[in-house]
């Protein structure tokens, strides 16, 4: 699998604007930071960008985001509450908060629970898969549900739709930037408008 398609695979809903967040692996010679600054430079007006994390000499993470799903994820009272908790500078805005998770993933010899957040995971199943490690979870998919597992279902299903039709507009010779700043009207039949 090419880095593009691997990046559809895993970031699409991210990338679309389904999902605030997204966060993958890739080997540093896959994740070109030149092919990234060029895509983040298309995706900037969108609100979207990609990410770079050296994690280690021979892991990159890559932290792909929509700024205006992440703001409106973390701006409830309850998940702003729980960032200070853990020690986020809830008070310096988003930015900050970015700065904080980048540093903790960069540098933190796990991932931290709060993640979960960041990709757009109920905060219920957020604290619930930190007290317990998914253990007593009531449904296991793309994360470990702890509330509502219709809901969780349903945005599942959601998020797999959005990377096949990424993946198949890729195949069609479609380019990142564009599928993701085009998506809506792509899926709705409106291509090359």
């Amino acid at each position: 699998m090419s880095f593009e398609q691997t990046l559809m695979y895993f970031a699409a809903p991210a990338l679309c604007g389904l999902k605030s967040a997204n966060l993958i692996s890739a080997k540093p010679a896959a994740s070109s930071a030149q092919i990234l600054s060029q895509w983040n430079k298309e995706l900037s007006p969108s609100g979207k960008r990609i990410v770079l994390i050296r994690r280690s000499k021979s892991l990159n993470l890559l932290f792909v985001y929509d700024k205006n799903i992440l703001y409106q994820t973390l701006s409830g009272s309850s998940q702003i509450l729980y960032l200070k908790q853990k020690g986020y500078p809830v008070a310096k805005g988003m930015d900050a908060l970015l700065a904080e998770l980048f540093h903790r993933l960069a540098c933190q010899p796990s991932f931290p629970h709060e993640i979960g957040l960041f990709l757009g995971y109920p905060l219920e199943d957020v604290i619930c898969f930190e007290k317990d490690g998914g253990r007593m979870s009531k449904y296991s998919g793309m994360w470990q549900v702890y509330g509502n597992v219709e809901e969780a279902r349903r945005q599942m299903q959601l998020y797999r739709q959005c990377s096949a039709n990424c993946r198949n507009y890729l195949d069609m010779g479609m380019n990142i930037p564009y599928i993701s700043t085009h998506y809506k009207s792509i899926v709705t039949g409106g291509i090359g408008q």
